[in-house]
């Protein structure tokens, strides 16, 4: 005889992940730096990030895969991006809060699922970089992920969630190590 209480956990487990643990505080990559301080970029400040104006509100605040929901950090997958970018230009020297040389961000599409065969992600936003009130780089990047599906969601659904974080550390490598950005950040 199966027990109702058991089982119904067991179901649950097999077929989703029922909560998502919040995502951690960026952290700085190595590679990341090491580019940031090869580019020679000048000091710079993060000024807003934000989700672009008509989108859905919820792209900004969560993100669901089957029945799992992978809340944004503090609110805001937008603002967790420039967290992103200012953890990894704090950790090569090159934040200054008091530069004329800004750089800010708006999060023009996010997507995330669990498919089978194969799962996707992807995350875009429009950079912009002005020095002393002038805009000297306006681009938008768009990063991606593919991976193998899990037909069992205890495992597709964490696994989908991590894919898509790792893509706020790949979208911040990727404007950091673009030759567009990295001329308009040099100093002068």
């Amino acid at each position: 005889m199966i027990r109702p209480i058991p089982a119904a956990i067991g179901a649950c487990l097999l077929l989703t992940a029922c909560a998502e643990a919040p995502l951690p505080p960026p952290q700085a990559n190595l590679d990341t730096i090491q580019t940031i301080r090869a580019a020679n970029l000048a000091a710079m400040r993060v000024g807003e990030f934000t989700a672009a104006p008509g989108k859905p509100t919820e792209m900004d605040k969560s993100v669901a895969v089957r029945a799992g929901v992978q809340p944004a950090p503090n609110g805001s997958f937008a603002r967790y991006l420039g967290d992103t970018l200012a953890t990894e230009l704090k950790a090569a020297g090159r934040l200054d809060e008091s530069s004329s040389l800004v750089v800010t961000g708006v999060v023009t599409d996010t997507h995330v699922d669990s498919a089978m065969p194969t799962a996707h992600a992807w995350l875009a936003a429009r950079f912009s970089l002005v020095r002393g009130g002038k805009t000297v780089f306006d681009k938008t990047l768009k990063v991606d992920a593919s991976w193998d599906s899990n037909f069992v969601g205890a495992v597709a659904i964490p696994d989908a969630f991590n894919h898509y974080n790792g893509l706020f550390d790949k979208l911040a490598a990727a404007l950091l190590s673009d030759p567009d950005f990295q001329a308009a950040a040099r100093p002068g």
